[in-house]
């Protein structure tokens, strides 16, 4: 269907870093293919010029291979004459095959087939419609929290591969509260040696521990122990004092991301609680204050939003693909899906199993049937999806006790029948 005769224009843009492709289709059958310098200054006046030759009350559609970016942002703030209609990659390279079997890429190309794709099937695209500004900012924050969580994690890491060439000891002495503690921070800014450490008086590496909550007498005693008996990896001081300053920056890193987390919390927190909707998604078992808000801002408030549950299990990536070709079926997970959206339904429905006693026996029983425990999850999520959903339409939060009356109803009435 040729969506032309509802808007003025249909332009596709193939994004890139430094100059973006853009193709524009006229109503009246003119059309032009350029490139744009991707400055925030040189699109604006591209939109302008492009705003200009259209008529005051015409409206354009802009397909693009974007969610998200500068790009995609900029054209967010002119959404009064503009419908975008962002475009996964594989649709428009499935899209490209059927002309060019070769695959071959080109940017001007793929700018051409982008607006010939929203003019002749817009309508089996769906036009951008953006959340309230409160959503759209809680997203904003869980999305980049997990990836500054992402790289604390990375920091870590590196900080024990540091620690494993020259100062093993400290990972013996907290492994099991993790080198992200406090204690483990403030221990190697004091001592980032084992030298500096076996110089220090017993009463104040004692005092230390007391003034960091660790009082176990036992542990503390364990822990001289083992600071006593510690042997040196080595003591080349041209191996040494390069880790220890690689260390004291990764502790540096480690703290402020410790500080900055704490007020992405404070403000996620603030964001959900002022939601109408947070009593919803913290009656979950195993929501937490974490991936309370992270459901919220999938599902939003808008109840028109999903139609159905199938909706975003699909969108999600949860539900899984299936193939048939002949007499073959064949079912797998699905690789093109939003992450961070797929990421917070696998990690409610982990967490939800320490939390809710069905779903701890449905996860069990999946791994009875000789699935691994990442598929066993899936499937727990794709369930806990349709449960969310329906307390999300009906606006009413979830009851386990009543939940389970309904499965024991069900499993009654098959087993009568």
């Amino acid at each position: 269907m040729d969506i032309q005769a509802s808007y003025q224009a249909t332009v596709g843009i193939d994004w890139a870093d430094q100059k973006h492709s853009v193709f524009v289709h006229f109503s009246d059958g003119d059309s032009y293919g350029r490139k744009i310098d991707s400055r925030p200054k040189a699109i604006q006046q591209w939109l302008l010029e492009l705003q200009a030759k259209c008529t005051a009350a015409g409206k354009v559609a802009i397909a693009l291979e974007q969610r998200r970016g500068p790009l995609f942002y900029q054209l967010c703030s002119h959404l009064e004459w503009i419908d975008l209609y962002p475009v996964n990659p594989q649709s428009l390279a499935s899209f490209r095959q059927t002309f060019f079997s070769s695959r071959a890429k080109d940017d001007p190309v793929d700018s051409q087939l982008l607006e010939e794709l929203v003019r002749t099937h817009g309508d089996r695209l769906r036009p951008y419609q953006p959340q309230p500004i409160s959503e759209r900012k809680l997203d904003q924050y869980c999305r980049l929290r997990r990836g500054l969580l992402d790289l604390a994690t990375q920091t870590e890491l590196k900080l024990i591969s540091t620690l494993k060439q020259y100062f093993p000891l400290v990972l013996d002495l907290f492994g099991a509260v993790g080198l992200k503690a406090d204690i483990a921070l403030s221990f190697l800014s004091r001592w980032p040696t084992l030298a500096l450490l076996q110089k220090a008086q017993v009463n104040t590496i004692r005092s230390f521990f007391y003034a960091h909550n660790s009082r176990s007498q036992s542990l503390i005693e364990e822990r001289l122990g083992q600071i006593k008996e510690a042997q040196n990896v080595t003591d080349d001081l041209a191996l040494i004092e390069p880790f220890v300053l690689t260390t004291k920056c990764l502790v540096g890193q480690l703290r402020y991301f410790k500080k900055v987390l704490k007020n992405f919390d404070y403000e996620i927190e603030q964001l959900f609680k002022s939601h109408p909707d947070h009593f919803l998604f913290e009656s979950f078992p195993g929501a937490g204050k974490q991936l309370g808000p992270r459901l919220l801002a999938v599902f939003g408030s808008d109840r028109a939003r999903w139609a159905a549950p199938m909706d975003i299990q699909k969108f999600s990536g949860i539900a899984p693909v299936i193939e048939r070709s002949g007499k073959s079926v064949w079912v797998h997970r699905r690789l093109s899906r939003p992450k961070f959206i797929c990421q917070t339904f696998h990690e409610f429905a982990q967490h939800s199993v320490l939390h809710s006693s069905w779903a701890e026996q449905f996860y069990r029983r999946q791994r009875q049937k000789g699935k691994s425990h990442h598929s066993a999850v899936r499937a727990l999520a794709f369930k806990w999806i349709r449960i969310l959903y329906a307390c999300w339409k009906a606006n009413q939060p979830y009851d386990e006790s009543r939940y389970l009356r309904a499965l024991q109803s069900k499993t009654f009435s098959v087993s009568s029948s």
